[in-house]
């Protein structure tokens, strides 16, 4: 579905666990809004790119159960795994 409207952000993150089962932990970057109404987090992800090779903000990755959490909220294993990003 089509992002219709963005909002930049600061402070929020996506938190889940990898394939692995280790923390992943992404710097939101923007929120966009849905044709549905839905709110979604957009990250810069390192493969998200256009045609024309110029980055883009994605959505974290499909299959990755996590939530959105304000920096204050992130405990220190994962804000150490955000300054690695």
């Amino acid at each position: 579905m089509k992002i219709q409207s963005l909002s930049a952000c600061s402070g929020w993150f996506f938190c889940g666990k990898g394939a692995r089962g280790e923390d992943l932990v992404l710097r939101i970057a923007a929120w966009g809004i849905r044709e549905s109404g839905e709110i979604v987090g957009l990250v810069a992800a390192a493969n998200a790119v256009t045609s024309d090779n110029i980055p883009r903000l994605a959505e974290p990755p499909a299959g990755i159960k996590g939530v959105y959490l304000p920096e204050e909220k992130l405990t220190h294993s994962q804000k150490v795994r955000a300054a690695l990003r």
